[in-house]
């Protein structure tokens, strides 16, 4: 099952209202994204969002959730891997998230720093680096006032029929959208990290049960869903298996 692939999905270019968020495709377009989201007064922030999206799998209300507390011990220092709790994610259970690459980290920092420099909630007692442990990660700035990221209700149904309620933060993921349509990914959503990221692992041929892991699936067929066809490495490959079969003269 380890190296089990999505061989099931057809290869078709994604358009408008497929309900499949656009996948990054190279290292320079995602540094293109970071470049564009760099912009403008809460730029700094934007490209932490982005690479919380991109580098850990977080889907954007988790994002929206997270509080200074999650991401940083109490002395300041930046966690490498932490727990999301239920009240945060979508399925109603709590997973590990990980901060590890190196540009990540320093997106985080940086964003940190800003907020420091500019006095968004601040702890009483220098605890977490100087900032309120409570306070959420993600904020906003008006003038010189900081403020929370507001939610709103958003009725769904579940896939037992039952009708429910939850907190979506729709500011956020408008936000994550525009940058993505201003870096030129036209069908990008927030959805698009979780989808990257599980494509790219896959092209660097990780086992599904490590993409499973990273993105906190209930099932392997679930990820499978978020990997997006390789044509390219499908046409290598079977040209070369192939290649020493002759035909009939």
């Amino acid at each position: 099952m380890g190296n089990r692939r999505p061989i099931n999905r057809l290869v078709i270019d994604k358009v408008a209202g497929s309900g499949k968020a656009e996948v990054v495709k190279t290292p320079s377009q995602f540094s293109h994204i970071l470049w564009v989201a760099s912009k403008g007064n809460l730029g700094i922030r934007n490209v932490a969002i982005i690479w919380l999206l991109f580098g850990s799998g977080l889907r954007v209300n988790e994002v929206a959730h997270l509080k200074i507390k999650d991401l940083f011990y109490k002395d300041g220092s930046i966690k490498k891997a932490f727990s999301i709790p239920s009240s945060y994610t979508k399925t109603g259970q709590p997973r590990t998230v990980f901060l590890l690459a190196k540009q990540q980290v320093r997106a985080i920092l940086d964003w940190k720093e800003y907020r420091l420099s500019e006095g968004g909630f601040l702890s009483l007692d220098g605890s977490y680096g100087g900032l309120s442990g409570d306070s959420n990660f993600i904020v906003t700035k008006h003038g010189k006032n900081w403020r929370k990221l507001a939610f709103n209700d958003k009725k769904y149904e579940s896939t037992s029929g039952e009708k429910k309620t939850t907190k979506v933060c729709s500011s956020l993921e408008n936000l994550v959208r525009d940058l993505l349509k201003g870096a030129g990914l036209q069908h990008g959503s927030s959805h698009s990290g979780r989808r990257t990221l599980a494509t790219w692992l896959d092209r660097k041929d990780y086992k599904l049960e490590l993409i499973q892991q990273i993105l906190g699936h209930a099932t392997p067929d679930m990820t499978l869903e978020y990997i997006d066809l390789d044509l390219e490495r499908l046409e290598k490959a079977h040209k070369s298996i192939w290649a020493g079969v002759k035909l009939p003269e």
